[in-house]
Formats: C-alpha cells, structure tokens, sequence
C-alpha cells in the first residue's frame, strides 16, 4: 500500500459541478479515484514508462479501492471513455488508465502556485506587523500624553463610560 505525505494533493475544481457526470455518484467517485491515482510525472514500472496522468490497475483494484462492484467499475469506465475523461490500455495482467486532460485538470504552473503562496505568507506577516505597529502606536501615544501631564500627575488611561477624554489625576 502506497503511503502518501500531507503535502500531495490534487486540485479539484467547482466547475465539476456541472459536469454531465456529477450526479451519478459510482462514474463521479470513480473519476475522482482516477484522479487521485493518476501519476503526477512520469515513473518506471516493470521495464514500461507510466506517463503523468496514467497508472497500472485492475478491475478487481478499482473495485476493492472503490467500494464498487466490478460490474459498476466497468459501466463508470464505459462512461468515462464515451466522454473522453479516461482511455484505457489493457493487457492480459493489467490495464493502464489515463486520464485525458490531466494536465488541464492538475496544472503544474508552479510560478503560479508559488505566487498564490507567497501572497498568502506576505499578507500574513502584513497583518502580524500591522498589529505591532499599531501597538507600538498606542504605546507612543500613552507615553506622550502621560508627558504632557502636570508635574505630579498621572493620566488615567481606561475605559469610563464618559465620552470625554483622559482624565487627569493625583498620584
């Protein structure tokens, strides 16, 4: 069994939504399983080259990873092929599934990911910076009001329910 790490992932659009297949659950898990299966770069099995996009199965893997009976993998298969989300290459001891568009489907533009990324880290650390400078603001502002105060008075600093400004007090 195939460990995976927490940082793969595939990209799953809304647009799916609307697909004509979305509302017969066994054709949609099946792709979803395609999906996820799916190689995302070229790897070496058995002497072949499985390209990005493909992997090596069966019908009773695709049943037992599925949930689904080897009947509704092959009528979900059917349904995938009739509309050019899958093809399929098969042998005598497995079939290669690849799934057509993947690369539409998983783009690789890691610039723009990278980008998307690094947007999100920089207004992090503007929102972490923002509070300490208005921190530090209202820490500069409490020191020069309490400088302006008489010789011997303090500011009280507080929330009164008055509206009126800082009072002034007796040490």
């Amino acid at each position: 069994m195939w460990e995976y790490s927490d940082k793969e992932y595939i990209k799953v659009f809304r647009k799916m939504l609307q697909w004509e297949w979305y509302t017969d659950s066994k054709t949609k898990a099946l792709f979803l399983h395609c999906l996820l299966k799916a190689n995302w770069k070229d790897t070496k099995w058995k002497g072949m080259v499985i390209k990005r996009g493909q992997f090596v199965t069966s019908l009773s893997s695709l049943s037992k990873e599925t949930g689904l009976s080897v009947r509704e993998v092959r009528t979900a298969l059917t349904h995938l092929k009739t509309t050019n989300e899958v093809t399929e290459c098969v042998t005598s001891k497995f079939r290669i599934i690849t799934v057509l568009f993947y690369d539409e489907y998983q783009s690789s533009d890691k610039q723009k990911d990278k980008q998307a990324t690094n947007k999100r880290q920089t207004s992090d650390k503007q929102a972490t910076t923002d509070i300490r400078i208005d921190k530090n603001r209202q820490e500069e502002q409490e020191e020069q009001e309490a400088s302006l105060a008489p010789p011997g008075w303090v500011a009280e600093f507080g929330d009164d329910d008055d509206d009126d400004e800082e009072g002034w007090g007796y040490d």
